[in-house]
């Protein structure tokens, strides 16, 4: 399945921690007590007694490497199938590797005393979601993607837009986006190196509007459980304007199918405010005070570093019902070139 990241069972993760570990004097240190030492990204360490759990703070995608004050047996009980562990060493004396968690997981250790199997200890390790970085732009690239509109009136319609990154520079990117369907130019973006826009021109009256400081519809580094609140101003050489006002937060991590492909993707949802609006055909438009909402649900692929499918819901004031207005609007990738 395209995209699809590697998935490991619990108990093949199981298996892979369960061998011997030690170090030390070749007992549990007396009075039933295990020292267990942690280095790697971070170095701690905690004690253990017979029939007790400790806990270890890991961030996901951190090397790790246990030790214990005497040789034991490692067994481990998984309650996710989504963490993997790579760069593992085992051996008779230590396990190492990094535990990469896209939605952050409890790995529950076993230490059974190699001498003594009557003195059990448990050792639990947290492991915290995994973080994405901003992905790099690339002149070249271009993402194609169905875009549908539907209005409040039950009108409907999809069109086909390759957006092309053609230039970047000083971490800005340039994107033009072109109606395959029609092969006319429909609009134009430049992203700062987060892919939050900043300005946007309608390409059929080249009518610039700009974001300020920024639509930040994006912050990195992006991980399960995170939010973040902005707002910005936009304004369009047209004379339409608006203040945006968003609340975000990065809800899960899961497979979305697209005409491109199935890929693992964080699900971010977003609440946008819009307020001060101009538009004459909004109630108190012709005050500059009319106001409107988006909810969206979307998609990011951290393989692919961007949006790969994207909902937009769209809410007004009570009463309002012109037949043109947006009420729902999707984009979904077709491609990735």
């Amino acid at each position: 399945m395209k995209g699809m990241g590697k998935w490991m069972a619990s108990c093949a993760l199981a298996a892979m921690l369960c061998a011997c570990g030690g170090g030390g004097g070749g007992d549990d240190g007396g009075g039933g007590t295990l020292n267990v030492s942690a280095s790697g990204s971070t170095t701690q360490g905690t004690s253990v007694g017979t029939g007790q759990a400790a806990t270890l703070n890991v961030q996901s995608g951190d090397y790790i490497a246990l030790r214990t004050s005497a040789p034991v047996r490692w067994q481990a009980v998984i309650t996710s199938n989504l963490t993997t562990v790579a760069n593992q060493t085992l051996n008779d004396t230590n396990w190492s590797g990094n535990l990469i968690s896209p939605t952050g997981d409890t790995i529950q250790l076993t230490a059974t005393l190699a001498s003594d199997a009557s003195k059990v200890f448990k050792l639990n390790l947290t492991v915290a979601p995994q973080r994405y970085a901003a992905p790099a732009h690339k002149v070249g690239e271009v993402a194609t993607f169905a875009e549908t509109s539907q209005r409040l009136g039950g009108g409907s319609g999809t069109q086909h837009i390759a957006y092309t990154t053609t230039a970047v520079y000083n971490g800005i990117a340039s994107v033009t986006g072109l109606n395959v369907d029609t092969n006319t130019p429909y609009q134009s973006y430049t992203q700062d190196q987060d892919r939050n826009r900043l300005t946007r021109t309608y390409l059929s009256n080249n009518n610039v509007c700009t974001y300020a400081p920024k639509r930040n519809l994006y912050s990195f580094p992006l991980y399960v459980g995170k939010t973040w609140t902005d707002s910005w101003n936009y304004s369009c050489a047209a004379g339409y304007h608006e203040t945006g006002n968003v609340q975000a937060n990065v809800a899960g991590y899961e497979p979305i199918t697209t005409a491109a492909g199935t890929f693992n993707a964080l699900r971010i949802n977003y609440v946008i405010t819009y307020t001060n609006s101009n538009d004459t055909q909004l109630p108190n438009g012709n005050l500059g005070t009319a106001t409107y909402s988006e909810t969206i649900t979307s998609w990011w692929s951290p393989e692919l570093g961007r949006m790969v499918k994207w909902v937009s819901n769209y809410g007004y004031a009570a009463g309002f019902s012109n037949a043109t207005f947006m009420k729902v609007y999707t984009q979904e990738l077709q491609s990735l070139q």
